[in-house]
């Protein structure tokens, strides 16, 4: 009988030990499992950061270019200024443009008068503008506006008045050749200069 309490003891020891063992098993694999699913977790979300930083560094390529791009187009577009110095000098540019122009188009300058730019505006750019006086037929008046509209300077026409002369107009070929009296403010940009 004492064998038999020994034996049963010892089933019961080996029982609880093995119960121990498999409770400590079961913490230790949990244990491993909660430890895991930490580190993939962690994981993940540094994989979301690296993807986030790898859209940013393309986000930062891409605004690169296109920075690169609008600084080209900005300095193609301010090669269109006049490139005086002075406000008489860019008005002088403008009258020799104007002057080249009408001569071309076979028109002929009456007046040219150099008007005070509007010094008030807050614009990055100063409008230069010059008054000028023509004699021509409609055939050179429409010649001299597409010229001016197609100079390689940057010009625009702030004012434009006509007048027909007084005076009898001939038929040439179906086209009336009357004179007209244009009177045109043509201004030119410069960047602003300080005074």
């Amino acid at each position: 009988m004492i064998s038999l309490q020994l034996r049963n003891r010892r089933k019961i020891i080996v029982a609880g030990l093995a119960v121990m063992a498999l409770a400590a098993m079961i913490y230790l694999f949990n244990s491993i499992n909660r430890s895991t699913h930490r580190f993939h977790e962690a994981l993940n979300l540094k994989q979301d950061k690296l993807d986030k930083y790898r859209q940013k560094v393309l986000e930062k390529k891409v605004m690169e270019r296109e920075l690169l791009s609008l600084q080209t187009t900005f300095k193609q577009a301010e090669a269109a200024l006049l490139t005086g110095k002075t406000v008489s000098l860019a008005a002088a540019e403008i009258q020799q443009i104007v002057t080249n122009i009408t001569n071309a188009a076979g028109a002929q300058i009456m007046t040219v008068r150099i008007l005070q730019p509007d010094r008030s505006a807050k614009e990055m750019y100063l409008a230069i503008p010059v008054e000028v006086t023509i004699n021509s037929t409609m055939r050179q008046l429409t010649q001299l506006m597409y010229k001016l509209d197609s100079s390689a300077k940057l010009l625009s026409i702030a004012k434009l008045g006509i007048k027909a002369r007084a005076g009898r107009s001939r038929l040439v070929r179906g086209a009336s050749t009357a004179n007209l009296i244009t009177t045109l403010t043509v201004e030119g940009f410069v960047k602003k200069m300080e005074t």
